[in-house]
């Protein structure tokens, strides 16, 4: 006999007015476990952008290592900070991208809401989101993490220059550093030329084919626009820049999956960082 039975609800969801970037956002917190809000104890909180997309992943992934990892990583809040309104597209290029530019040759994308939003975006993050998750959940201020994948990896790299100390550990899945023709270095190069250090736990993860043939896989980017983006090439730049930095307080590391293709590595990408931001 099959009997439908009510699924215990594990998470909540927030719509959110944001009146910087003139939208409004939905916000899905999962627990690390039933009663962990009423646990009497803190926790460490990764931001999740793009939930839409990639939050089951991440939540299954993280669920996948609590249960056989014998507490190597830590029980963590997740967030998704994503859009109450379906049409997601052009609302990721308005505040994922930190400058208004042209799109790359072969790129094609209705742009509705404009581009160059980026510092509203994080300014609603850091004003409207942080301070409420953390007067309603136990999340630690000190121990909040930053995921991004593509564009809103791009997001990340730019908050690690913009505002790095809003969050403790970034991870950049396959980051679109080719933004306004790889406007990141210049990012990079600002924040050295005005500071000593870079107090941050940062993980890049890209796949090592995204620069071969068929690397955007079963994207709709034209394969000669995929190749153009340099998606391996620019991160390896940047870790170096970083590297021969020497910043005291920084600890940088990069990972590549193999055979991961722009489309294909989240999934494997996820598991890398959360190991390597909470674990090892």
């Amino acid at each position: 006999m099959w009997e439908e039975m009510p699924r215990a609800p594990d998470d909540a969801v927030y719509h959110v007015d944001a009146p910087l970037i003139g939208d409004r956002l939905e916000i899905t917190v999962i627990e690390p476990f039933p009663g962990a809000r009423t646990s009497g104890r803190k926790f460490p909180a990764l931001y999740l952008l793009d939930p839409a997309g990639t939050l089951d992943i991440v939540v299954g992934t993280k669920r996948l290592f609590d249960i056989f990892s014998q507490g190597a990583l830590p029980l963590t809040y997740i967030v998704g900070i994503g859009y109450a309104d379906t049409d997601i597209e052009g609302r990721r290029f308005r505040d994922f991208t930190p400058t208004d530019a042209p799109l790359p040759a072969g790129i094609e994308v209705r742009l509705p809401f404009g581009l160059g939003g980026a510092s509203r975006y994080l300014e609603t993050i850091k004003t409207v989101v942080l301070p409420q998750l953390e007067s309603f959940y136990p999340l630690d201020p000190e121990k909040r993490a930053l995921l991004g994948y593509s564009l809103s990896g791009r997001f990340v790299a730019y908050v690690l220059f913009a505002n790095p100390d809003l969050f403790a550990r970034y991870l950049a899945i396959s980051p679109s550093l080719w933004w306004d023709n790889a406007s990141v270095f210049r990012d990079e190069e600002a924040w050295a030329d005005a500071h000593s250090d870079l107090p941050a736990k940062v993980l890049f993860v890209v796949g090592d084919a995204e620069e071969s043939p068929g690397g955007g896989w079963r994207n709709s980017v034209p394969e000669s626009a995929v190749a153009g983006l340099k998606q391996v090439s620019h991160l390896r730049a940047l870790v170096d820049r970083l590297t021969n930095r020497s910043y005291p307080s920084l600890s940088l590391e990069m990972a590549l999956v193999p055979g991961g293709r722009h489309i294909t590595v989240f999934p494997a990408a996820v598991g890398v960082g959360l190991v390597g931001l909470f674990g090892l």
